[in-house]
């Protein structure tokens, strides 16, 4: 078999495997992070699916700054259950605002795997319109 006709067998075949929704695709999710720049809680629910991509929904959460005693509080749209080929592992993209002494937009993506059962990890990085960049890492449970 030339090259050529494997590639002709495969591409086919690579191509419905990275546009098929995620496995562990989500309704109703809530999680808790830990972030460089301080810790906090979310929740939200899929809105509507995106055949062949994944899901649009809408995402609210509560955070705090290691370094002070306010809250933050944050709305959000959100693409999620990005199927990522051959793994368990699904991405996210999000937008949406922050709200406290002022309002500030962010933009937000990460990973997201199963741990057992409805829980699952997640890793994701944000950049605020003030340029102020952090990461994360979480917990989520999904349903």
């Amino acid at each position: 078999m030339t090259l050529r006709a494997l590639t002709r067998k495969l591409v086919p075949m690579l191509a419905l495997t990275a546009f098929t929704p995620a496995t562990n695709a989500a309704a109703v999710w809530a999680g808790a992070d830990l972030k460089t720049s301080g810790y906090g809680v979310r929740a939200g629910v899929a809105l509507l699916p995106v055949p062949f991509v994944g899901a649009l929904g809408v995402e609210g959460g509560a955070e705090r700054a290691y370094t002070t005693d306010a809250t933050s509080f944050s709305a959000a749209l959100t693409l999620r259950d990005l199927n990522l080929p051959f793994t368990p592992v699904d991405a996210f993209a999000t937008v949406g605002a922050e709200f406290s002494d002022a309002t500030r937009f962010y933009a937000e993506a990460g990973l997201r795997g199963p741990l057992l059962g409805p829980a699952g990890w997640r890793l994701h990085v944000r950049a605020r319109q003030d340029g102020a960049l952090s990461g994360g890492v979480g917990v989520e449970l999904r349903f």
